[in-house]
């Protein structure tokens, strides 16, 4: 599944946010609820981290960087959740970014390996919700990277009980 956003900011800048400060996610993206380095050699030359830690909506992941290219501006990682279902094998999401007028060309693109027969049975649901969990990280990139602030739904998801919480328990 492929998402791409047209964002009026400067290439460098909006690779500074998903490729550099990659372990910073919990400041613009409204699914993380916070967001930090994950311990460990990075897998990658060039990465700057091994990964992220998160807690979210859907609990709390762990990301390893799994190729980083600072010249191509690409940067993918793999998940792994302790409530992800025995189901789902594997989910991988690479961010690539391209010039684009006078602007940037944000693409995500997931891979989610889910097992025979939950594939079948389950995959058109869970298609539609990383669809929209997609579009609104994306979305979520166009105006921290335009505007230097959090959207809308960012600043309302800090504000609830959960993400609050987990700050604290982050700190």
């Amino acid at each position: 599944m492929n998402i791409s956003r047209q964002i009026d900011a400067p290439l460098d800048k909006v690779w500074d946010i998903v490729g550099p400060n990659y372990t910073s996610a919990g400041d613009w993206a409204s699914s993380v609820y916070v967001s930090g380095v994950r311990s460990g050699t990075p897998k990658v030359t060039g990465a700057p981290a091994a990964g992220r830690v998160c807690e979210t909506s859907l609990g709390p992941f762990t990301e390893t960087i799994e190729a980083y290219d600072d010249a191509r501006h690409m940067v993918s990682y793999s998940a792994t959740g302790e409530k992800m279902p025995g189901f789902m094998k594997g989910l991988r999401n690479t961010w690539h970014l391209t010039p684009s007028g006078n602007g940037t060309k944000a693409s995500m693109t997931l891979k989610a390996n889910i097992a025979f027969p939950m594939n079948i049975l389950m995959g058109w649901m869970m298609k539609m919700q990383f669809k929209k969990a997609l579009t609104e990280t994306i979305d979520d990139l166009k105006v921290y990277a335009e505007t230097g602030r959090p959207s809308p739904r960012k600043v309302k998801v800090d504000g609830s009980k959960k993400a609050v919480a987990a700050r604290q328990a982050m700190a």
